[in-house]
């Protein structure tokens, strides 16, 4: 018969001869499970790909920073911006825990749809908690400037002014999450990188670049981008009649909040303390110093962080599917990846360590090349045991179990960490940054051990705390 003869198969001919044909009828079914789920990987990747991206500018703008700072500056000036440095840190995590980490539970959830007016009472609660404080850093770099050192003093009374404004871009930016919009959080990191770079090249070019000028200019680049978001926020989140209850939100946000700022304090002491101690023996210099040369372990540190927010799911899930043997298997596996990782990165900074030095600080600080510069590669190991047992005790729902492990290294750090960088100075330092991530790594494990436990089991079920 000619291929012209041949009769057109009609919808209802080609549905019969589909169903005809068991392979086809398994193709079609098998292709009609496999598009909603490359849809949702599509989805959740690019979502996923863009909340990385977010991550990666904002601290990717202040490693760059660090670097530009502790190649520009004089090692007395970067070491009084580390000091400063230090500070910060110390507001940004009591910020996190009593607005930020909450904003994300309770706005993604019992505040979702009257989210206009609970961001409103949050953005209160920062003006009512960041103003004081910044007033409390302008009075200490007054005090300081006059009693102590020009430099420090300068700039902590600049970072009294730029607080409020770098806490609120962080605090705009992670509301975006809420409706799971991380593209508009990138574009404010982005904006944000951009006008910080910007910025310091600018002060440079004009040789007004100091420890307190780079602080105002993270405020001013801070300031743009919170303007730029809270527009785009106030686009997209819809009005609603009534109002919530001040009361009942700051009540809501401190019963979460408190764990989290518990641990601050430890926290900050094992990661911060010794930037504040050593102008006191050994002069700012030691500080910039130390601050150099941990720059080097930045990019490994905050790595194995962003694989630990992977990490802590998996943990549950497999806990849940499989028991305490099923996660027990799994958080060796995650703490092999991560420790071979974090080896891997000793090795490359080990036998690279003079090229980048001098290609980072313009041959800089190349006297710490040697023991420091090793010790300071092993620092990436350290976070690679606490990040992921801290993952599995979290699992466990025992986050103040990580709460004593914290507190644990934090006594090592006041204790033996002091002692040997009031010795060694940037050595002693480094030797007590291991010194107390080994603590917190061995408190881990203790309790790790115990939860896992036959003996416990009923008493991790009956007597969690609350």
């Amino acid at each position: 018969m000619p291929i012209d003869d041949i009769p057109a198969l009609t919808p209802s001919d080609a549905v019969e001869t589909i169903a005809a044909s068991p392979w086809s009828v398994r193709e079609v079914l098998w292709t009609a499970r496999l598009a909603p789920r490359l849809t949702w990987l599509l989805h959740w990747g690019a979502k996923g790909s863009l909340a990385l991206t977010d991550q990666a500018l904002f601290v990717g703008a202040q490693f760059a920073l660090n670097i530009m700072l502790a190649r520009w500056l004089t090692p007395e000036g970067y070491g009084a911006f580390a000091v400063a440095y230090a500070v910060y840190l110390l507001a940004i995590a009591v910020h996190s825990a009593l607005l930020v980490e909450p904003m994300m539970v309770f706005g993604s959830g019992r505040y979702l749809e009257t989210r206009r007016s609970y961001l409103g009472i949050v953005l209160r609660g920062h003006w009512l908690l960041t103003v004081p404080a910044g007033l409390l850093a302008l009075g200490a770099g007054l005090l300081i400037g006059r009693m102590n050192s020009q430099p420090v003093g300068r700039a902590l009374c600049a970072l009294g002014f730029a607080l409020p404004l770098t806490l609120l871009s962080d605090l705009i930016r992670r509301a975006f999450y809420i409706e799971m919009r991380p593209g508009r959080a990138a574009a404010g990191g982005a904006v944000y990188f951009s006008a910080l770079l910007a910025l310091v090249w600018w002060l440079r070019a004009g040789n007004r670049l100091t420890p307190a000028a780079a602080i105002i200019a993270m405020g001013a680049a801070a300031l743009l981008t919170a303007g730029m978001q809270l527009v785009w926020l106030g686009s997209q989140w819809p009005r609603t009649s009534g109002k919530l209850p001040a009361g009942r939100v700051a009540s809501e946000h401190w019963s979460y909040g408190r764990w989290v700022l518990a641990g601050v304090l430890p926290s900050w002491t094992l990661l911060n303390l010794y930037y504040v101690v050593l102008p006191v023996r050994f002069g700012l210099k030691e500080s910039g110093a130390l601050k150099a040369i941990m720059n080097l372990a930045m990019p490994a540190i905050h790595g194995v962080i962003a694989c630990g927010l992977l990490a802590m799911p998996l943990f549950v899930r497999h806990r849940h599917a499989g028991g305490s043997r099923l996660m027990q298997r799994t958080v060796r596996r995650v703490t092999g990846v991560f420790v071979a990782g974090a080896a891997t990165y000793l090795l490359l900074v080990w036998f690279f360590r003079v090229p980048i030095l001098a290609l980072l600080y313009g041959g800089r600080y190349l006297e710490y090349s040697g023991l420091p510069v090793f010790l300071v590669g092993l620092v990436p190991l350290g976070t690679a045991l606490t990040v992921s047992l801290g993952c599995a005790l979290r699992a466990l729902e025992r986050p103040d179990l990580v709460f004593w492990a914290n507190v644990a290294a934090s006594v090592i750090s006041l204790s033996l960490g002091l002692r040997l960088t009031a010795a060694w100075g940037v050595l002693g330092a480094v030797a007590g940054y291991l010194v107390s991530y080994g603590a917190f790594a061995a408190a881990l494990w203790i309790f790790y051990q115990r939860l896992r436990s036959e003996a416990l089991r009923g008493w991790l079920g009956e007597d969690r705390p609350s």
